[in-house]
């Protein structure tokens, strides 16, 4: 439905949103099927800090310092683990929107973002974590002059890039 959705033209970081929110089902479109394990690992880690966090609330408020010395220190050992993983995902994964998979087992990451002020959709494509090239979209190739999305313009304009990363 968001293709139906009209997008303010001079905003980018609309444009890019509204972007990066098609981006899924452009690359369904392509024989592409979402995979969400990294944002589930991401998402595992952030709740499994918060837990520790909250344990620690509960026990300093139930028991003295000195009976809990060893849940503490094991809560923050824990807690940097989960923490510096979670860093580590999210700098290794920066910007990246979609990660697909095709029926042959095909893997593709796309990295997406945009710079201040410059009407420019930076993409990075990866594919099978092997080859990678970086390109830049004018937005005005595919919204429309009233601020619509073209799915079918955005659907050739990526396939057209995919395609130079297969070569």
């Amino acid at each position: 439905m968001s293709a139906l959705k009209k997008t303010n033209l001079n905003s980018v970081s609309d444009l890019r949103q509204t972007t990066d929110d098609n981006l899924s089902s452009v690359l369904t479109q392509l024989g592409y099927d979402e995979s969400f394990k990294i944002t589930d690992i991401k998402l595992a880690l952030g709740v499994s800090t918060v837990a520790i966090a909250g344990l620690l609330f509960l026990v300093d408020r139930k028991y003295s310092f000195d009976e809990s010395y060893n849940v503490v220190v094991i809560s923050i050992i824990l807690y940097s683990i989960f923490s510096a993983g979670l860093l580590y995902l999210n700098r290794i994964y920066k910007n990246v929107k979609y990660i697909g998979y095709t029926e042959k087992g095909e893997k593709i990451i796309i990295a997406g973002w945009t710079v201040k002020f410059d009407p420019l959709y930076y993409i990075k494509i990866t594919l099978n974590d092997k080859t990678t090239i970086e390109s830049s979209l004018k937005f005005n190739e595919f919204f429309d002059v009233v601020g619509y999305f073209n799915r079918d313009a955005f659907t050739t304009l990526l396939k057209h890039e995919i395609s130079k990363k297969s070569q």
